[in-house]
């Protein structure tokens, strides 16, 4: 184990994160609402290039679902260190402007699993069986499922898991799924993935064992990944930036209602928000936040829209980049994109 890979994920154990939202945590980490179904494709730490941009290296995790809306978040161990090593921040007040803000929550719920993976009988067996090279782990949160994509020992997990009681749900070429009775943890094992979740108490319909084996199925190519069943979802994969902090939020209809808007939130009304509404009418959203370490960040989002006159430049304009230094919009058809700068206090002030 590398020294930067157990210290970034020891950290993260203690809520290390929380510093930059100004509050604690969020409550359960069920903060978006997807569930669903999927089918093959090749392993999660690979990207595809094309004239369009570049995939992230965890593209081939992301199931297919059987929902119309879609929500992941996605962080890099590189940016973890880094907010966990700005202790200048601890003081920082809660940001309003949702580039920074929803990027910020992806991080608390990154924190939150992180957490549970720590005081879990499983941790013990990923800790010790990740081969992940350094700096290269990501952790992404989708479906409802919490995954660290990296390299791991899959039949060293699968022994360690068994021996600390976590009982076979499914043996299947390339990847398996466990249960550990005492605390309803799932876990779901692969070369390039390490997933799990839990039963969720706002949705008694949403099955962890499901979830989480259509997630290692995917990045084992047992299932098709949703960008290579659905073009507009890998369009906007594509043309967005996917180093940092990723938030993504996206529907295959025309455009978001306004009960998808609310629903995606983190269910703790006292902690920090998801802010969405900014989005209503467009279809995709995809915003990337980075953070060097001194500071200052850099925020970048890109806005789809169905077509070209449900565009709404001006419902983004008024309400996002509102703590920026620098904020530029260019529209290009049916899609914004949004580039921000923040200055060197921004998340101490």
């Amino acid at each position: 184990m590398t020294t930067l890979r157990r210290r970034s994920a020891l950290s993260l154990l203690s809520g290390g994160l929380a510093f930059l939202a100004g509050c604690s945590d969020t409550s359960d980490g069920n903060g978006s609402n997807t569930t669903g179904d999927g089918n093959g494709t090749d392993g999660a730490g690979e990207s595809t290039d094309s004239i369009d941009g570049t995939l992230p290296s965890y593209a081939s995790i992301l199931p297919t679902t059987d929902r119309s809306e879609y929500f992941f978040g996605a962080i890099d161990v590189e940016t973890m260190s880094t907010l966990l090593e700005d202790q200048g921040a601890q003081a920082g007040a809660e940001p309003t402007d949702p580039l920074v803000g929803n990027p910020v929550v992806v991080a608390l719920l990154c924190s939150f699993g992180l957490t549970r993976l720590g005081s879990s009988a499983g941790f013990d067996a990923y800790n010790d069986n990740n081969e992940t090279a350094d700096g290269a782990e990501q952790f992404v949160y989708a479906d409802g499922v919490y995954a660290l994509v990296g390299s791991y020992d899959r039949e060293g997990i699968a022994t360690d898991l068994e021996d600390a009681g976590y009982a076979l749900e499914t043996d299947a070429e390339g990847y398996a799924v466990y249960s550990d009775s005492g605390s309803d943890e799932v876990v779901g094992i692969a070369d390039d993935v390490y997933a799990y979740s839990y039963p969720n108490d706002g949705d008694s319909s949403a099955d962890p064992v499901t979830s989480v084996e259509r997630t290692v199925a995917t990045a084992a190519g047992r299932r098709e990944p949703n960008h290579e069943v659905d073009d507009d979802f890998d369009r906007l994969l594509r043309r967005g930036e996917n180093d940092g902090i990723t938030c993504c939020l996206y529907t295959d209809a025309d455009q978001f209602d306004s009960e998808t808007l609310s629903d995606d939130q983190a269910s703790d009304e006292d902690s920090l928000q998801f802010e969405f509404a900014p989005f209503e009418g467009a279809s995709g959203v995809h915003q990337q936040l980075s953070v060097p370490g001194d500071g200052s960040a850099t925020a970048r989002a890109v806005v789809s829209y169905g077509s070209d006159d449900l565009v709404d430049e001006e419902r983004l304009e008024s309400a996002l980049g509102t703590e920026a230094e620098a904020v530029e919009f260019g529209t290009d058809g049916s899609t914004v994109e949004i580039d921000a700068e923040y200055g060197g206090e921004f998340a101490r002030e």
